[in-house]
């Protein structure tokens, strides 16, 4: 579960930031921090998995990785934060799987702008929001690139089990 307050802000009260919609009589926008609060959501009922993050940045990246489902697909969901304002290049490192990454169905998810004062507004509403790419390369073992200021998420798809492939 996760909260987050203020949730909502009219457009012509804007006292508190941030919140994360703001809207006027007829139309409304998520922000960032609405952005980041849909990717930590998404996921929910997950199990934590342990993976291992290297870089020569490791202190401006903060990391976590789990196992979900959908209705249809298992994942392993790796997030890591770059909070350092410069491209971050690492590799991720998942071990102890019950299943392979599989690439086809793996998906990559990226918050990031290239300022980091950037905003949303009723003009430019995505301005800041995530974009979605395949993620082609995906494996227990995987380099990545990280945008300065940004969330991921990796999402590797999960296919049978390692004893089940291997028959």
């Amino acid at each position: 579960m996760a909260s987050y307050a203020p949730l909502f802000v009219n457009d012509n009260d804007r006292t508190w930031n941030p919140d994360a919609i703001v809207f006027n009589s007829w139309q409304h926008y998520g922000t960032p921090s609405y952005w980041m609060q849909t990717l930590f959501r998404e996921s929910g009922g997950a199990m934590i998995h342990s993976i291992t993050v290297s870089s020569s940045y490791s202190g401006s990246l903060a990391a976590s990785a789990i196992t979900w489902q959908d209705s249809e697909n298992s994942f392993l969901r790796v997030k890591v934060v770059n909070f350092g304002s410069d491209a971050v290049s690492l590799k991720i490192s998942a071990s102890g799987l019950e299943a392979i990454v599989n690439a086809l169905g793996s998906t990559s998810t990226i918050l990031t702008s290239g300022n980091v004062m950037d905003e949303n507004s009723f003009s430019n509403p995505t301005k800041v929001a995530p974009v979605n790419s395949e993620l082609s390369n995906a494996a227990e073992e995987m380099q990545v690139t990280l945008a300065p200021h940004s969330l991921s998420a990796f999402d590797l798809a999960l296919a049978q089990s390692k004893l089940v492939a291997q028959m």
